[in-house]
């Protein structure tokens, strides 16, 4: 889907977050109130259960109420500036609520300040890497899809001709995605070349968004760069119904919740069709034939198991179209035809149960497919029989299983594996259909040490096997963490990686070598309820990357990337403003593919920075955000260019500010938002690379976005909850 097309799906969940389509997850409430001395009410405090991600803020009143997962003895830790920090203890088991009174009482300097640790194994996921909630990613991102938000981060490459992410001199197949612990194959619509797609995937399904730039845990493999984690919501604490409407789309949704608050089904109905988009906006470059066209459809249930398990399913089905006309640069004044058609299907099934009082199982399964039909007419001119086809067709089985339980007060021990089934085949006209099965294994054990007070670390290994390549591997990972105050850490941390050659290799030679990375990782960080700094600095040498230079591709390719980056998120400075800035120095060359040198590619930029800024209007009930995007010039081939000079010239610097207005009115009995994003508002030229004519390389044309600036409007209404006070409250 291009990434004009489905500004619904994600828009629409902006208006579910912002209006509670999506409410807060888990199966217990805390809630209760924060005193001085049980008198005077405490605004601000910041609650946190021990040793998980689920709390809260006090209002002006000093109430406070968020939802948990965890169970069993539990701490709950307040804090608030000026006050002692309070520790209480919880017992949640079969119970939906439980209320909690917090006494403060006035920091003294005379008394030694008590230490609580954020978490009881700080080299844990959840610490290393960058956690975006549903409303930062709907409130960054200028389209509401999810990889957008996530090029805000340091490492992402503001790659705008492609969906993938481009993480850290990585390419975009290098990067892979998990929906609660197992792998969705095409995260992203389909599209024809140097055309960006968005997810499949709207925000709201998630509850929390976990982005590795790199170091990744060994419970996870077959990704050279990173991973992107995605956590989907529990059961909600009440049904609600939604409508969409806008001129280039319809979507309609329900989810309904049982009164035990134990069961929950639902789904989503939508459909896109981007002509009246496309006759006003008129895109760049592109003249689309038969405009893009999308019908989608997904279904879910969440079943809580006896002893607080939760059971998850969430199925999803889409089909697309599209033809475009582009011109032909071997034959000026003639047109080359393009038409893509889409079917996909992917199941997700999962859940976790403890085992006793020591033992957490999870168990995952997943189905998918996708088919892509190209058809692809060189010459305008050309009859029917001119027609190239390409049927692309992908099958992927997967079964996972984990084991974790504690080793001695804060320790943990993780131990599992997972089995792949994939079937890959592809079609050409006038060639015989071409087919690869591979039947992939791998076992994975981890251990989260707290090796004291200030020293915490991770070491896991990872064994994999691929039958089609007849190959193993043993991939060792390891991280340490100093704590050097109690918001101030430390971090050094070392992997091995392995990743399997992309699918058109291993059609031509399926007995190809895995691709390889190291990484080597410092870091410090020093963050609070209102402000994060994260600096890092790494170093990733590459072997064994696939060269298509001879009849086969071969794994004769290698190269490197390093380079710092830094992050920093401020939430007080400045009044009821919530603002982060990033930056990326990346120095990275490779020898792979076609390239006759080591040299830096084509989707690596140097210097990357993005500064983010929103806020919320509770007077105007209106939220309003901004973002700033910069990226220096990347390499791009010029045929004219000698070998020595390949990849040497560079395209312009990219610039993009963007604007995302959410407007929350009373409309009788139902909660609605209109909301207006604007993309690159300056209208500043984008060129991402040159395409050229190979008859003649003074003939080329510019890879640029089919729309600039881009602009939506669109209006959702809700039947359900409304947390419009909440968000007002929380100043997103």
């Amino acid at each position: 889907m291009i990434r004009l097309q489905s500004t619904w799906g994600q828009l629409a969940t902006l208006a579910v977050s912002l209006l509670g389509w999506q409410t807060a997850t888990g199966q217990t409430r805390i809630y209760g109130t924060a005193t001085y001395n049980q008198i005077s009410p405490v605004a601000g405090a910041t609650l946190l259960i021990d040793g998980s991600y689920d709390g809260g803020t006090t209002d002006e009143k000093g109430r406070f109420s968020f939802v948990t997962t965890e169970t069993g003895d539990l701490r709950l830790i307040a804090k608030a500036d000026g006050f002692q920090d309070v520790v209480l203890q919880l017992s949640i088991k079969d119970t939906l609520a439980v209320k909690s009174s917090v006494v403060f009482t006035l920091k003294t300097h005379r008394l030694r300040e008590v230490i609580v640790r954020p978490k009881p194994f700080a080299m844990s996921d959840e610490n290393r890497t960058t956690v975006m909630s549903t409303l930062d990613i709907l409130t960054t991102a200028h389209d509401g899809n999810i990889t957008t938000a996530v090029r805000a981060l340091p490492g992402a490459q503001q790659i705008g001709e492609s969906a993938d992410l481009f993480i850290r001199g990585g390419t975009g197949a290098e990067t892979k995605t998990y929906m609660d612990g197992l792998l969705v194959n095409h995260f992203n619509y389909s599209t024809p070349p140097n055309i960006a797609s968005r997810s499949r995937f709207p925000a709201g399904l998630f509850k929390g968004t976990y982005f590795s730039s790199g170091g990744y845990s060994a419970l996870y493999g077959q990704a050279l760069s990173s991973t992107l984690a995605l956590e989907s919501e529990d059961i909600p604490l009440k049904s609600s119904a939604d409508l969409s409407v806008s001129p280039v789309f319809a979507s309609a949704g329900i989810q309904k919740v049982s009164r035990e608050k134990n069961r929950m089904v639902g789904g989503t109905l939508s459909y896109t069709n981007l002509t009246p988009y496309f006759s006003v906006y008129r895109p760049n470059t592109y003249d689309f034939v038969r405009k893009p066209e999308y019908l989608d459809g997904n279904a879910m249930f969440r079943i809580k198991t006896p002893r607080n398990g939760i059971l998850k399913f969430y199925g999803s089905f889409g089909g697309s179209t599209l033809a475009l006309k582009q011109p032909n640069l071997n034959q000026p004044g003639r047109m080359d035809s393009v038409g893509l058609t889409n079917r996909n299907l992917y199941t997700n099934l999962s859940w976790k149960q403890p085992l006793g009082k020591r033992w957490k199982l999870y168990v995952g399964t997943a189905y998918s497919t996708n088919q892509d039909v190209n058809q692809v007419r060189t010459g305008e001119r050309l009859s029917s029989s001119g027609t190239l086809s390409d049927d692309d067709r992908s099958v992927l089985a997967q079964f996972r299983s984990v084991l974790t339980r504690p080793i001695g007060a804060r320790s943990k021990l993780h131990v599992g594996g997972e089995l792949y089934h994939s079937l890959e085949s592809s079609k050409e006209t006038g060639r015989t259909r071409q087919q690869i099965i591979d039947n992939y294994w791998a076992g994975f054990a981890e251990a989260d040490l707290y090796l004291s007070e200030k020293l915490s670390g991770r070491v896991g290994l990872r064994t994999e096997y691929s039958s089609l390549m007849g190959r193993a591997n043993l991939a060792p990972r390891l991280s340490l963490g100093y704590q050097l105050r109690p918001d101030e850490m430390l971090t050094l941390s070392y992997g091995r990686f392995y990743q399997k050659p992309e699918r058109n290799f291993l059609l031509l030679n399926p007995t190809m070598l895995f691709t390889q990375a190291d990484h080597f990782i410092a870091g410090y960080q020093k963050a609070d309820r209102y402000r994060t700094l994260r600096a890092e600095v790494f170093y990733k040498p590459y072997d064994q990357l696939v060269t298509t230079t001879t009849a086969r591709p071969r794994n004769q390719g290698y190269g490197y990337a390093g380079g710092a980056e830094l992050f920093w998120r401020d939430r007080k400075t400045i009044k009821d403003l919530d603002y982060w800035v990033s930056y990326s120095f990346l120095d990275t060359k490779r020898l792979f593919l076609d390239f006759p040198i080591l040299t830096q590619p084509n989707f690596a930029a140097r210097h990357t920075a993005t500064a983010v800024a929103k806020r919320y209007f509770p007077d105007w009930s209106t939220n309003i955000s901004l973002s700033y995007t910069y990226a220096s010039g990347r390499p791009y081939f010029n045929p004219a260019r000698s070998d020595a000079a390949f990849m040497s010239d560079r395209t312009i610097d990219y610039h993009n500010l963007a604007l995302n207005l959410a407007y929350l009115p009373t409309i009788g009995k139902t909660f609605s938002v209109v909301v207006l994003t604007i993309s690159n508002i300056l209208g500043n030229q984008q060129v991402f690379g040159y395409t050229y004519s190979t008859v003649d390389v003074t003939r080329r044309q510019a890879i640029r976005p089919l729309n600039n600036p881009f602009v939506f409007l669109g209006m959702f209404v809700n039947f359900g909850v409304d947390r419009r006070e909440e968000i007002i409250n929380g100043r997103l």
